[in-house]
């Protein structure tokens, strides 16, 4: 009996759990939390954000009840049509729904009620949806449903909006399994009973600035599910899915077959993983979404497709084959989020790839673009984890390495033809690129070449290398397309011969102002941005070089270059300031233009966001900037 007993009041505290959630309600005459002066300008301001999720599984039991409580005031009238539409769907998402109620409340207090025949389903994706009419400025809308659900292993919830949020909460209860979260340091935690909440007051409104971690800036919590065992820590990640590697479409014996037809035993370790990692990239491609994956027969039989896992594991197994130490390298862009100290943090995307103990350097087979060096740009300078089968301390931390300026170089020269009236302008331009740039740029341009794709490959040219002019792309070529020198880093170049289109001369009395800082192509400025919430963090360190070469036709003569003239630098270390800097050489009738612009790391604070402001207005500046011509 006293068994029986134990089992009742658990099998009631189950149920007791899920029925609180299922039967929420609103309160009905609801206080809100007072808008705090800061906001008061706001288009709208959201007064509570409150989310919960309550998951149960078990012999009889499998499912998620979502509920949403959400109340925003709409302070301007013109922003009534953003929050006027509801959908009951949880993260884009269509469920079951079981409860949905909605209500306009009244700057006076009146509250309007929404009917149930105010509730509209779509044909096609069923998605139940109430409009709120005749809102106004001042009004607040509240609303809240209940979903059910097949349970979710994981999920990212983002409280930050547009507009202040003053109340965010995410609650879970659970039968069967456990919560782990993953919040942004403005929530703190609070559990009463079997209820854990996540709870944060007054967020700011989301700003997307460019060059900025966007995403891993916004306000969220992150959480996963698990029962029992933990098996998503590093401790137990990394070895249950890199302790040896595994084929699903070919055998273990082809792949010893494979490495033994490539003959690279005799060579260095960097020589060894260098022609391993040429031939894999250029000769194995992912099978791509929408796609089937075959079983292969001979893996040395040219162009093949593969799942991302056999490639990723047929690197693996050729390293341990050949003898070469390696360890398994899991990091995160730093653009998204950070690397979590103990747990693989499963809702987050994070990058996988090889470090080669002996040379220092990184293999990243999902990265296509990538050779054999340096690890991806997203990742430089952040936090990863480690793993080595053989290493007594088989899991470790690692700081991946920053690529030197010098090691990304756009180097472009321009030879300008001007004709005897000035009305018609030719341009001749030598576009190089080393590093990440060049990298990318002679990848995709080898992809639109190998797939016929004209009309984007000329797209690309224009709007890459040439943009921001009104011109005809008369003739292009490339040297060095080939995937192996990725390896040397030697430059990828392409010679465009255009026509331009559009005038580039304004007349000033008897002056001629020829706009020619303009052929470097269009460079952002950021002289609205004059405040900044957050660092500026670039891709790649990277440095530009630029030379223009104008012939000033007979009768013509230089009155000035003056405006060209440019030399904006930032205060600090050389090694890691940036600056732009712009020269003026006149030889007789030729004008010789020399622009070197740098950025030599991959952050900068937002203490010296002003400076940093100054260097990229002096390249917008540049590309205003006008040769003074004189009639002789």
């Amino acid at each position: 009996m006293k068994k029986l007993l134990i089992i009742l009041a658990f099998l009631f505290s189950l149920s007791s759990t899920s029925q609180e959630i299922k039967s929420y309600s609103w309160d009905e005459k609801p206080v809100f939390k007072q808008i705090p002066e800061e906001y008061k300008n706001q288009p709208a301001v959201v007064l509570f954000d409150k989310r919960w999720i309550h998951t149960r599984v078990g012999q009889y039991a499998f499912a998620t009840f979502v509920m949403n409580h959400f109340a925003i005031k709409i302070i301007k009238a013109e922003e009534i049509n953003k929050y006027n539409k509801i959908k009951a769907e949880d993260n884009g998402y269509i469920r079951t729904l079981r409860d949905f109620h909605a209500r306009i409340i009244k700057p006076n207090g009146e509250i309007k009620v929404l009917p149930e025949d105010k509730i509209i389903e779509t044909e096609i994706d069923k998605v139940k949806s109430i409009v709120f009419e005749g809102v106004e400025a001042g009004d607040i809308l509240e609303y809240y449903f209940i979903l059910k659900e097949n349970p979710n292993a994981y999920g990212v919830e983002v409280f930050q909006k547009d507009v202040p949020v003053l109340e965010a909460e995410f609650s879970t209860t659970h039968d069967g399994v456990s919560f782990q979260r993953f919040c942004s340091p403005e929530f703190s935690e609070s559990t009463i009973k079997r209820k854990t909440t996540s709870s944060a007051t007054n967020l700011p409104p989301y700003v997307e600035e460019n060059n900025s971690k966007n995403v891993k800036n916004l306000i969220k919590v992150i959480y996963s599910l698990y029962s029992g065992y933990n098996t998503y820590s590093w401790y137990s990640f990394l070895p249950q899915y890199f302790a040896k590697p595994s084929f699903i479409y070919f055998k273990k014996s082809q792949a010893k077959e494979f490495l033994t037809k490539l003959n690279l035993k005799s060579l260095p370790t960097d020589e060894k993983v260098l022609k391993l990692d040429e031939y894999i990239k250029e000769n194995f491609d992912f099978v791509w979404r929408g796609e089937k994956a075959q079983k292969l027969k001979n893996l040395n039989n040219g162009k093949l497709k593969l799942n991302a896992s056999d490639i990723f594991d047929l690197y693996g197994y050729c390293f341990k084959e050949l003898d070469i130490s390696f360890k398994v390298v899991i990091g995160m862009s730093r653009f998204m989020g950070d690397v979590d100290a103990s747990t693989y943090v499963v809702p987050l995307s994070h990058e996988f790839m090889y470090y080669i103990t002996e040379t220092q350097k990184f293999v990243s087979p999902y990265e296509k673009y990538l050779s054999y060096g340096y690890p991806m740009y997203e990742v430089q300078g952040s936090n990863a984890k480690t793993y080595q089968k053989a290493s007594s301390s088989s899991v470790s931390d690692m700081v991946f390495p920053i690529a030197p300026a010098s090691f990304t170089v756009t180097e472009t020269v321009n030879n300008v033809t001007l004709s005897d009236d000035l009305s018609k302008i030719s341009l001749q331009k030598t576009y190089s690129n080393t590093g990440y740039e060049g990298q990318m740029n002679r990848n995709y341009i080898k992809y639109l070449k190998e797939n016929e794709e004209e009309k984007e490959l000329t797209d690309y040219l224009k709007n890459r290398m040439l943009s921001g002019l009104d011109l005809k792309l008369d003739q292009y070529d490339f040297l060095n397309l080939e995937f192996k020198n990725n390896y040397s880093n030697t430059p990828f170049v392409s010679n465009l011969k255009t026509t331009i289109n559009e005038t580039l001369q304004e007349n000033a009395g008897n002056l001629i102002l020829l706009n020619i800082g303009k052929v470097i192509g269009s460079q952002s400025d950021l002289y609205q941005e004059t405040t900044r919430k957050f660092d500026v963090d670039l891709k790649y360190a990277k440095i530009y070089k630029h030379k223009i070469l104008v012939t000033i036709p007979a009768g013509y003569k230089i009155e000035s270059y003056s405006d060209l003239v440019i030399d904006k630098k930032m205060a600090g270390d050389e090694d890691k300031n940036c600056s732009f800097k712009s020269t003026v050489t006149v030889n007789g009738n030729q004008v010789v233009i020399e622009v070197l612009e740098a950025y030599n790391a991959i952050n900068y604070p937002k203490a010296n966001y002003e400076e940093y402001r100054k260097v990229i207005n002096a390249s917008s500046d540049f590309t205003k900037a006008s040769l003074v011509l004189k009639p002789l």
